[in-house]
C-alpha cells in the first residue's frame, strides 16, 4: 500500500536552484522545487532537531520507503498540469492564443493540415512547455525569476574580492503574468511504509520553516510548510486507459491491439548492464513490461513514436560538502507510445499500475522516475 501525502510550500525569500554547475557567469534556476532539495532540507532539519542519525532518519531519508516528489508552482485551489513534449501552441503568440493549444501524440495515426495551424491567427504551431493551471479555458502558469548580482568574498579578510562578480537567477513566488499573483509550490511525498506517516507529519509540524538551494547565507531559500495532508484520490488508471484506447481506436480501428502512453513527470535515470545511461535506445523492457510489448511506429516506417530529451542533473551532497556526480537522464515531459496484443492486456495493466505507484529507475527517493500512464492531456486535447 502506498500512502500519498500532499505537501504545500510557500516561498518567503527567492530560491536559487541551479539548473547547471556554477561555472558560468549567468546561472539559471529551475522553475520548480526538485524532490532532491526537499529531501535535503528535511534531512537537515531532522539532524538539527535530533542531533544524530537514528533508525527513523534512515527510514525517512536513506531507505527506499519514502519518495520525495518534485513540487510544481500552483495557484491556491487549482491543480497544476505539466505540459508534455507533445503539447503544441501558436508559434508566434504561444498560449496567449488559447484555442491553438493541442496535443500531438495521436497524430501518429491521423493528422490533417487543419490541426497544424493556429485557429486564431492562421500561423504555424510549435512545441510549448511549462505548466497549466486550467484546461477549460487554457491557463498557462509560470513562476517569475529574478536576476541577482553579487560579489565574491575574500576568505582571508572577509571583505569584497576585487573584480569578482557573479550573477544568478532565483525563483520567486510571483506568477509570470500581469497580475503577479502569489504562487505556492505543491507536490507529493509517497510513503511505502505507512507507519512512517506520524514521524513525517511530526517532522513537518516541528519544522514549518525550511531552507532550500544555494545562497542561504545571503538570505535566499527560506520557505514555509503551509499544509500537509493525505492526497485526494486521482482518476483510476483503468478509466484513463479505456478513454485513451477509445480515442485511439476511432482512428486506428485495429481491435487486436491495445495502446498506452508513458509520460515522465520527473527526470528518469536508467542504466544498462555496463552502467551507461539509457536514453534514445530505451525499450519497454526497461520499464519491466512483458515481452511482446513494443513501441508504436509511424506508418510505413521503423521510426518509433518517442518524444525524448536528455538532461544533465547536477547536485550537492550537504553531508560531505561535495558536489554529487552528474546524472544523465531522460527529461521530464518526455512521452513514449506503447502497444500490446489484446491477450496481454491484463498483465500489462498490472505492470502499468505498478509503474505509476512505485516509479522507475534510480534515485526514486529523490523524486526521479515518476511516470503517468495515459496522461489525460493526450486524449482530451487532441484534435
Amino acid at each position: 500500500m502506498v500512502l500519498e501525502i500532499a505537501l504545500t510550500l510557500a516561498l518567503h525569500a527567492p530560491v536559487a536552484l541551479h539548473r547547471t554547475r556554477t561555472g558560468v557567469q549567468f546561472v539559471e534556476t529551475l522553475d520548480y522545487i526538485p524532490g532532491t532539495a526537499l529531501r535535503g532540507a528535511l534531512a537537515e532539519a531532522y539532524l538539527a532537531r535530533q542531533g544524530t542519525v537514528d533508525d527513523n532518519f534512515r527510514a525517512l531519508f536513506i531507505s527506499d520507503q519514502v519518495q520525495y516528489g518534485d513540487l510544481w508552482p500552483a495557484l491556491e485551489g487549482k491543480q497544476t498540469v505539466l505540459l508534455p513534449a507533445t503539447a503544441q501552441g501558436c508559434k508566434r503568440y504561444g498560449l496567449k492564443h488559447q484555442k491553438s493549444f493541442r496535443d500531438s501524440l495521436l497524430d501518429v495515426w491521423n493528422s490533417s493540415d487543419d490541426t497544424k495551424t493556429c485557429p486564431e491567427c492562421g500561423g504555424s504551431l510549435d512545441r510549448v512547455s511549462g505548466y497549466l493551471c486550467g484546461l477549460n479555458p487554457v491557463e498557462p502558469l509560470s513562476a517569475r525569476s529574478r536576476l541577482r548580482v553579487s560579489t565574491a568574498i575574500e576568505r582571508s579578510t572577509g571583505t569584497i574580492a576585487r573584480e569578482m562578480l557573479f550573477t544568478r537567477y532565483t525563483l520567486t513566488a510571483q506568477r509570470l503574468s500581469e497580475d503577479k499573483a502569489s504562487l505556492l509550490f505543491q507536490g507529493k511525498v509517497l510513503l511505502f511504509n505507512p507507519t512512517l506517516k506520524d514521524e513525517l507529519v511530526r517532522l513537518l509540524n516541528a519544522n514549518t520553516t525550511l531552507f532550500l538551494g544555494a545562497g542561504r547565507s545571503r538570505g535566499l531559500g527560506q520557505v514555509e510548510v503551509k499544509a500537509c495532508s493525505e492526497a485526494p484520490a486521482t482518476e483510476p488508471l483503468a478509466e484513463r486507459y479505456q478513454q485513451f484506447n477509445a480515442v485511439a481506436q476511432r482512428v486506428v480501428r485495429d481491435t487486436s491491439k491495445r495502446y498506452f502512453s508513458l509520460t515522465l513527470l520527473s527526470h528518469l535515470a536508467l542504466r544498462d548492464n555496463l552502467l551507461r545511461p539509457v536514453l534514445g535506445e530505451i525499450t519497454p523492457q526497461h520499464f519491466g513490461l512483458p515481452n511482446g510489448v513494443t513501441w508504436v511506429c509511424y506508418p510505413n516506417s521503423n521510426q518509433q513514436v518517442l518524444f525524448l530529451s536528455a538532461v544533465t542533473v547536477p547536485g550537492w551532497n550537504a553531508a560531505l560538502g561535495l558536489p554529487k556526480p552528474d546524472t544523465v537522464a531522460l527529461m521530464r515531459g518526455s512521452v513514449l507510445l506503447g502497444q500490446c496484443d489484446a491477450g496481454q492486456e491484463q498483465a500489462v495493466l498490472a505492470r502499468l499500475a505498478q509503474i505509476e505507484s512505485e516509479g522507475v529507475g534510480e534515485r526514486r527517493n529523490e523524486g526521479f522516475g515518476r511516470v503517468a500512464v495515459c496522461y489525460p492531456i493526450h486524449y482530451t486535447c487532441w484534435r
